[in-house]
């Protein structure tokens, strides 16, 4: 684009010359005014696209500069000596620092307290259909809370005085201190009845807690006597239905608690059963012979030196090793404790993914969506919907089945007394058929008879033919033709 207006410039240019020069001859005052002006202008021209380029040439420096810089930065380089990009061993690339960021991110998340920030005090209008609800916080302090996110309301009374989890809220507008909310999660009839009753103060939690092994390995369920408080559980019918939340109850009431030595054969039976989880139960071991274990190797870490227990040092492991370790005389089992299982009630309300994690170099991972309480919950509602609307429609089809099977009975009733006469036409019937099949036989013999006696007078009106000819014969004439 730019040798093409070049080229039109130096037209511009030799045209002009050219009416100058003609213009010249004659002189020609149009001529001579009409090339100077397209000297002029042609002179202009040029004189503005050259600057036109010397300001993109300038722009062009500043970008290349700018691209070279952000290609430093992106990639981690810097200029050699012999004006080379090379790699910077001061700095790291963004995509390392990327990885390096989710892997802190990762440590955050194993090191972060049990729970993120909570509001202990809060006034809690619960939604309605027609308007959002509000939440209102007397602490200030470290309210940063945006449109969009979620909050998790929990009731400030305790179970015992009928407090619970009141759901999660989506943030839809910040105002002071005051948010406003809609449910996140589509409420049930029960959830509107807990929200409609009065209630003075809740607390807010930005997340959902998480169990984590370093805020609850130390807990344990005791009074002063020293025995583990059980809190009153009045079981419901059918059983059934709260079999599964009693057994959870009942693995966090054993947390911690210590297993008697009798029952160590039969623990180690039911793991290798299959009968136990894994992980539950954990063994306090003290080591007879020295014995090393190899350290995980982790994703761009170089390997380490393995773990060592020498003669008199204690360790704690899963049953399993501790009870294989003992099997094979190299340490003491000394104690043994029921660990409950950890949970995510997060995940247990929204779901999530878990990813399966096997060797490394055996290509892409599988994943698995986890479907929360929330979705199955609406799934179970669409199911009751579909089933409720599925019978509507088999009670309708019964009640018009019903109405033809009536139809249908009348039908045969009427038939049954139409049976009734058709068997009486078809007794009827046979009896005609008997008098006309032996009327039948004696027509037919009478036929037989005057067949025979047709016969009979035919053979003899054939004689009396055959003798009447001979005599006309002899009594006529001769016959023949006149003369």
């Amino acid at each position: 684009m730019e040798i093409a207006l070049l080229a039109v410039i130096g037209l511009l240019l030799l045209a002009g010359l050219v009416a100058f020069g003609v213009g010249n001859k004659g002189w020609n005052l149009g001529t001579v005014a009409a090339s100077i002006l397209l000297l002029l202008a042609a002179t202009g021209y040029t004189f503005l696209a050259g600057m036109l380029a010397q300001r993109e040439r300038g722009w062009r420096e500043i970008i290349g500069g700018y691209q070279l810089a952000l290609a430093r930065e992106r990639e981690g380089l810097t200029t050699s000596s012999d004006g080379r990009l090379v790699p910077d061993p001061q700095r790291k690339p963004l995509s390392e620092l990327a990885h390096e960021k989710a892997r802190w991110e990762q440590v955050q998340s194993r090191i972060e307290t049990w729970r993120a920030r909570d509001w202990k005090s809060a006034k809690f209008q619960a939604p309605t259909e027609a308007k959002p609800g509000s939440i209102t916080f007397a602490d200030l302090q470290g309210l940063t809370l945006h449109p969009g996110g979620e909050v998790y309301v929990f009731d400030k009374a305790g179970v015992e005085q009928e407090g619970r989890f009141l759901g999660v809220f989506k943030i839809e507008e910040v105002n002071g201190s005051t948010i406003s909310v809609t449910a996140a999660v589509p409420p049930s009839d029960e959830d509107l009845k807990i929200w409609a009753r009065p209630r003075e103060e809740v607390t807010v939690y930005e997340r959902l807690p998480v169990d984590r092994w370093m805020a609850f390995h130390s807990t344990r369920p005791g009074t002063a006597e020293g025995s583990p408080t059980l809190p009153v559980r009045v079981k419901t019918v059918p059983e059934e239905l709260l079999k599964s939340l009693e057994h959870r109850l009942e693995e966090v009431r054993q947390h911690a608690e210590p297993i008697a030595e009798t029952e160590w054969p039969k623990l180690a039976e039911d793991l290798r059963a299959g009968r136990l989880l894994p992980g539950r139960h954990w063994a306090r071991v003290e080591f007879q012979k020295s014995h090393s274990f190899p350290r995980t190797k982790k994703q761009n870490e170089a390997q380490q030196d393995p773990v060592v227990f020498e003669p008199g040092q204690s360790g704690t492991f899963d049953f399993e090793t501790a009870f294989g370790l003992q099997s094979e005389g190299i340490a003491t089992i000394t104690s043994v404790e029921v660990r409950r299982s950890l949970a995510d009630a997060q995940t247990a309300i929204r779901g999530g993914e878990y990813e399966f994690r096997g060797p490394e170099g055996e290509g892409q991972r599988p994943k698995i969506h986890i479907e929360g309480i929330a979705f199955i919950r609406r799934m179970l509602e669409d199911d009751i919907k579909a089933i409720g609307e599925m019978a509507a429609r088999l009670q309708a089809a019964k009640k018009s089945a019903d109405s033809q099977l009536d139809v249908h009975r009348k039908e045969a009733d009427e038939m049954k007394a139409d049976l009734v006469d058709w068997q009486a036409d078809v007794a009827a019937a046979a009896q005609t058929t008997e008098r006309f099949d032996r009327r039948l036989a004696d027509v037919t013999q009478e036929l037989n008879l005057v067949e025979t006696a047709i016969v009979e007078l035919g053979r003899e009106l054939d004689g009396v033919s055959t003798v009447l000819s001979k005599r006309i014969d002899e009594v006529a004439p001769a016959g023949g033709i006149p003369r």
